[in-house]
Formats: C-alpha cells, structure tokens, sequence
C-alpha cells in the first residue's frame, strides 16, 4: 500500500481511520409492517416486515446548517440574482433565487401578522 501514496499500512489501519471519522446524526432501525401488492394464494395480500433506517431530520439539518463547511454557500433569505451588472438577465439557479421563496416569505409573514394579538 505504501507504493501507492496511501498513508496507511494495511486495510485494517484503514477502516479503523475510517471509523473514527464524525458521523453526523445517529440512524435509528425500526421494523415496519408493509402492505404489498401482490394477492396470496389465500386471497389476501402479502404484507412483509422490513427494516426502516432514518436519522432525526431535525437533527439533519442542524448539521447542515452548522457545518462550517457550508458557511458561505448557504442561504437564508430570498435573493434576486442576475447574469449582467444592469440586472437585465435574471438567473433561477438556486431555490433562493426563485419567486417561490420570496413569495411564501411574504405569505408566512402576513398570516403571522394576523394571528399576532393586539
């Protein structure tokens, strides 16, 4: 392995490096109970146990979001962005840069308006 540039002596010392790396948010395994669509010879339909792996999605994103690795590529409020200094050619690449966002922004906080008591 050392002929290669690798900086490992053996598969072994390689997999333990690659254990202790972090790992993020832990999975949880839940056994499910499916309804297929295949009828049984009996006339019901086949229904299978199956293994449901998930990690926390709040837990997700909170990874995400304090990643520093994400820093500066993260939005967090809507944005118009153009290909031109003039602002003529409007470019829709990213979610944020989309009508969407800005519009159920926009949406969210008149109905929280609403709801506020006065």
């Amino acid at each position: 392995m050392r002929k290669s540039g690798v900086s490992f002596d053996n598969a072994r010392s390689f997999l333990k490096h690659i254990d202790s790396l972090y790992t993020g948010p832990s999975w949880t395994c839940e056994t499910i109970d499916v309804k297929g669509d295949v009828v049984g010879e009996d006339g019901a339909v086949k229904r299978e146990r199956v293994e449901l792996w998930r990690r926390d999605p709040v837990e997700c994103v909170e990874e995400l979001i304090g990643n520093p690795a994400f820093r500066d590529v993260m939005a967090y409020v809507p944005e118009r962005a153009y290909a031109d200094p003039k602002g003529e050619n409007r470019i829709y690449d990213e979610m944020w840069t989309g009508e969407w966002w800005s519009e159920t922004q926009v949406s969210t906080y008149h109905r929280l308006r609403r709801m506020r008591p006065t």
